[in-house]
């Protein structure tokens, strides 16, 4: 494929920059595999994927964090994403369990409540219990049931691929859900402004905006 090689060199200067941020070699790495799998553009995602095996990232965390977008953006994206991460990685990996059936459920009680069972309890014949149920079973009991990412780390790239579709009333409430998971606020303002490569300036600069107020609205 061809490049623009002017364009490359004018970004690959600009990504040096963000080596010097304080958040971790994993996290750096792990972001653009978040943006690209979200925004539905595969053919980026092989590179990332090698770049960070070959920095040693654990290949398992990798995957999880790909698997875990599928209730947020659809199966569709994410079988895309793992077609090109599996050039890579070997499929079919068997993930370690948590013992406890009810561990994915017990932290979305813990961190968020009711609150979407609520937001949607005057919907018709049944809908938001649907819709509130399937969210707890399969996001929360089927994915936070594997031990490979802790919840603070699902919750901080959970958060990255709200900020990257710009779902405004979920990056509020889960920017509180990121900090009550145990990321403290300078942790999640470094990595949203470690997506700036990724999902421009715009969104960054919107999303660190409302990380700032969730935080002092729970420090209050």
């Amino acid at each position: 494929m061809k490049t623009d090689q002017q364009f490359n060199t004018i970004f690959n200067d600009y990504l040096k920059d963000f080596d010097q941020t304080p958040i971790s070699k994993e996290q750096r790495a792990i972001l653009p595999i978040i943006a690209f799998t979200v925004q539905g553009i595969p053919e980026q995602i092989e590179s990332y994927v090698q770049a960070a095996v070959d920095q040693g990232i654990n290949e398992e965390k990798i995957l999880e964090v790909i698997y875990q977008l599928e209730p947020i953006v659809g199966v569709g994206k994410v079988q895309a994403a793992l077609k090109v991460a599996h050039q890579v990685i070997p499929a079919n990996r068997q993930m370690q369990r948590q013992n406890d059936s009810q561990f994915g459920k017990d932290v979305q009680a813990r961190i968020y409540g009711t609150e979407i069972r609520n937001l949607l309890t005057d919907l018709p014949d049944g809908a938001g219990d649907f819709v509130a149920d399937h969210l707890t079973n399969h996001f929360f009991g089927d994915f936070y049931q594997h031990k490979i990412l802790t919840v603070a780390e699902r919750e901080l790239y959970e958060l990255m691929a709200l900020i990257t579709l710009n779902v405004d009333f979920q990056i509020k409430a889960h920017a509180k859900g990121c900090l009550k998971a145990g990321n403290d606020e300078s942790l999640i303002v470094w990595t949203i402004i470690n997506m700036l490569p990724y999902i421009g300036f715009p969104l960054v600069i919107n999303s660190i905006q409302k990380v700032h107020a969730a935080a002092q609205e729970l420090n209050a």
